[in-house]
């Protein structure tokens, strides 16, 4: 046995193994009491020890340079996407725009991997961490469905469109042409479906309880719609057996205000309501309400894709068991003839496409299309001829009957009038009827202050017309609004119950004429034809029989 092991045979193992410090304390231990070299090295082991801390310290900060050496020099990893698993063992990524067939860290479950999902990916190609999908990334707007895993994006035309995987998160989402969604960085898979910001829920519109009794002065016009659409829809045999084919669609056309918005939304209701009295099946009306000049856009293709969007969109809500009725207000704006004109370019394709859209319907089964404007003369012949739109109702301005109806909607019993007027009659509605009856005589009466237009006609006739020829249901809502704002002053004023008079309908009706700027403010006989029943080639000049006001007075230059 060499001298250095002397004196450590009992403890059974080799003192070279053990710390210095340690070895230190058992050579001393091995000395005898009385041995001067046991105080020499017990007053030298301070020394030792500090020294030995000193050194375990040294090896801590070499071993974390070190580290950071190795952390600071070592390559970057690769971030790819995920596309699925090959194997147990192996998956299929692309890494900038490169597909790889890579093995997998044993540590990472591959049940946890999700198609589209990020992966971390060593120098040699192998995934070594998941970081999850990815929260930015290009927008793009899907073209076409394809399957049940793929989608086509990008431009309608072909042009650079490309074909998607779903990912993980989208393979049970429904997904349609429209939809937008958000790709990962490879262009290979579409992560998450964004809500548009201009979604077609944006023409969504609400349909009020709206029976046909609450639409007044319009007979022979809802006659017409019933006759066009409930029967079709709730005669189904019928119509087979006389092999009768159903409309398509409808124009509502007549001077703004009369009710052809109020109409279409009727229209919506109360049809529904009979489908599912008649079929008891619970559903409800989808009402989109598109206004003309919504649609164009200066883009190229714009238009046309948001036509596609929104005939998609009634097709799709059919599926799902609503009854889709698409009212485009402002026809014209949109649909009117290829001339030239400062949107030429666009009419010339949007009405083809609008064409070819309403040729892919069925019938009223499909969708109820309804079109709005106060100058059909305007709409192109492609979209009216039958097969298209079939039914053309006309709505007309009230007259007497009519309006009184419409006086009657808005007079209800329940507000507050003047108390000479609730005591005309132990009955408040026969009061308000007598009411109404008066201001009807009053407003329809051919007097001198109810002049309101001359039209100078080719043939050199000059005809008149009064302030009742131009008289609107909205003009009316107006008057009974006016009517209640002047109550509501005076009740304020007099700190008194007041209520309606008949002095304050008969000022709101002047003020109506005066004011309202549903009246063209100049005397350009374009302007005024939208709002009389006269033919435009016929007509040689319109001007007021005497100034609404003293701002709004101009000379009559309405010469065609």
């Amino acid at each position: 046995m060499s001298d250095d092991r002397k004196g450590f045979e009992n403890f059974g193992e080799d003192p070279r193994d053990l710390p210095f410090l340690e070895q230190f304390d058992r050579v001393i231990a091995s000395l005898p009491p009385g041995d001067p070299i046991r105080r020499e090295l017990l007053d030298l082991r301070p020394e030792v020890s500090d020294r030995e801390e000193t050194i375990v310290e040294a090896r801590r900060v070499i071993e974390k340079l070190e580290e950071v050496i190795k952390k600071v020099t070592s390559p970057a990893n690769r971030i790819g996407t995920f596309l699925g698993a090959t194997s147990r063992d192996t998956a299929h990524i692309v890494v900038g725009g490169a597909d790889y067939y890579c093995n997998i860290d044993p540590r990472i479950p591959l049940a946890k991997l999700k198609n589209g999902t990020r992966v971390l990916v060593n120098e040699a190609f192998v995934i070594v961490g998941d970081l999850g999908f990815e929260t930015a990334g290009p927008v793009t707007r899907i073209t076409e469905v394809i399957g049940e895993d793929r989608l086509r994006v990008g431009s309608e035309h072909g042009t650079q469109s490309m074909v998607l995987q779903r990912s993980a998160d989208l393979a049970t989402s429904t997904l349609k042409s429209g939809d937008e969604v958000r790709v990962d960085s490879n262009y290979r898979m579409a992560l998450e479906m964004l809500s548009s910001t201009k979604s077609h829920e944006h023409y969504l519109d609400t349909v009020p309880e709206l029976p046909w009794d609450k639409v007044g002065g319009q007979e022979a016009a809802l006659q017409a719609i019933k006759d066009a659409i409930e029967l079709p829809l709730l005669h189904v045999d019928l119509f087979k057996k006389f092999q009768h084919a159903t409309p398509k669609g409808f124009l509502l056309y007549g001077p703004p205000g009369c009710g052809k918005t109020l109409i279409g939304k009727a229209t919506a209701y109360n049809l529904t309501k009979q489908l599912r009295a008649k079929t008891g099946v619970e559903m409800r009306e989808y009402f989109m309400h598109v206004k003309g000049p919504e649609i164009l856009n200066m883009w190229v293709g714009e238009s046309e894709r948001m036509v596609r969007e929104i005939f998609a969109t009634a097709r799709e809500k059919r599926r799902e068991g609503f009854m889709p009725f698409l009212f485009i207000d402002e026809a014209e704006s949109i649909l009117g003839t290829r001339r030239a004109s400062r949107y030429a370019n666009i009419l010339s394709t949007l009405v083809p496409m609008f064409c070819s859209e309403m040729d892919g319907i069925d019938s009223l089964n499909d969708v109820v299309i309804i079109l709005a404007s106060n100058r059909a003369d305007l709409i192109d012949p492609a979209i009216l001829r039958p097969g298209r739109i079939d039914r053309k109702i006309k709505v007309n301005r009230p007259n007497k009957q009519g309006a009184r109806d419409i006086y009657r909607i808005y007079l209800t019993n329940d507000l507050p009038y003047d108390g000479a007027l609730s005591k005309e009659s132990a009955v408040i509605g026969e009061a308000i009827d007598q009411l109404i009856d008066r201001l009807i005589e009053n407003q329809f009466t051919r007097r001198e202050e109810n002049k309101f237009l001359e039209v100078t006609l080719r043939s050199g006739r000059k005809e008149v017309l009064y302030r009742s020829d131009l008289l609107s249901g909205a003009i009316i809502a107006s008057i009974v609004e006016r009517a209640k704002a002047i109550a509501i002053k005076r009740a304020i004023a007099t700190q008194q119950e007041e209520g309606i008079r008949e002095d304050d309908l008969r000022v709101s009706f002047n003020a109506e004429y005066i004011e309202n700027d549903i009246f063209p403010s100049t005397d350009v006989t374009e302007e005024w034809l939208k709002l009389i029943d006269y033919d435009p080639e016929n007509v040689v000049k319109i001007a007021p029989v005497k100034p609404m006001s003293d701002s709004r007075s101009r000379a009559s230059s309405g010469v065609i």
